[in-house]
């Protein structure tokens, strides 16, 4: 099979479609044909070195997440699914034509959901959901998402409003669109005005941008608010987590929460219409480099999404 991984760390010229052998499924796993797999951020932050305590220094290393496809056989102990089944979910090195994913991190691809709309849930989708759990975002919560019409964005914004949060998001101008149709409350132009200086305050912030620090959010706090990060540099997490120490503003670690119940309440909410999934652009396996740096760059609200096999 064709996979994309990496020999080293570093820019996108260590990327490469390499051949490699086809993976067994362990006894709680399935093995599935890759259709969609979804670009994050967190993809080219573990390629560049950047967070190795998650990631290690073994080599080589594979690259993406999450993916949708289709089950082509499973574990001795798999019950819940079998030859044929679609399927999406989170896994390591899912960025190939087959990957092998555990049980309890998949689920059933509902018939009204596309794979490239699957595939951006297992991450994104389940990462924002764990902010409701870190910041107890309800009925009136006052909201500041930077980055809204990102990945996991995207998904937050819907969600936080849908729980009655007034959410303010910080976007692009093209961005905008996107945000008020999701029902924002208000909608910043980050490239129009300061955020820091937009002269209100909120009981949470959802760091998405990569470049509010918890420093500058804490201007936005109420005094008893709380800062939620995606995935911050060991420096300011460790400082955050010192905050928390003597504080009244919190510091909180979002997290993806890729488990089976997770994954099919996201999905029939796409299902259904309550939440918009939007595909910023799809690229082919052999585009990895391209699709990279596009999405590196912030080309795309939403989604970027590799289509690896056919549909069917």
């Amino acid at each position: 099979m064709k996979k994309v991984l990496y020999r080293s760390f570093g820019g996108l010229d260590v990327l490469e479609l390499a051949d490699a052998d086809v993976p067994e499924p362990g006894e709680h796993e399935v093995l599935v044909a890759v259709k969609a797999a979804a670009v994050n951020p967190v993809d080219w932050k573990m390629r560049e070195g950047q967070v190795k305590f998650l990631t290690g220094w073994r080599m080589p290393q594979g690259q993406g997440l999450e993916f949708s496809g289709v089950v082509e056989r499973v574990g001795r102990a798999v019950t819940a699914y079998a030859a044929g089944d679609q399927v999406f979910g989170a896994a390591n090195d899912c960025l190939a034509e087959f990957v092998v994913a555990k049980e309890g991190k998949i689920a059933k691809k509902p018939a009204d959901v596309t794979f490239e709309a699957a595939s951006t849930i297992p991450v994104a989708g389940t990462t924002a959901s764990s902010v409701f759990e870190r910041a107890a975002i309800s009925q009136g919560t006052e909201v500041l998402i930077n980055g809204a019409t990102g990945g996991i964005g995207m998904f937050g914004t819907q969600l936080a409003v849908r729980r009655g949060a007034h959410v303010t998001a910080v976007v692009s101008e093209k961005g905008a669109e996107y945000v008020q149709r999701w029902g924002a409350h208000h909608v910043v132009d980050y490239r129009k005005n300061n955020i820091l200086e937009i002269g209100r305050q909120f009981d949470v912030v959802v760091e998405l941008s990569d470049k509010l620090s918890f420093t500058q959010g804490r201007q936005l706090l109420k005094p008893g608010g709380k800062y939620v990060a995606s995935l911050p540099r060991p420096v300011e997490l460790l400082s955050g987590l010192v905050s928390n120490l003597y504080s009244r503003q919190k510091y909180a670690l979002m997290g993806m929460q890729a488990r089976t119940d997770a994954l099919a309440a996201l999905a029939g909410e796409v299902a259904s219409g309550h939440v918009e999934v939007v595909i910023g652009q799809t690229y082919s396996l052999t585009a990895f480099r391209e699709a990279y740096a596009a999405t590196s760059a912030g080309r795309f609200a939403g989604k970027v999404v590799f289509t690896v096999g056919q549909h069917t």
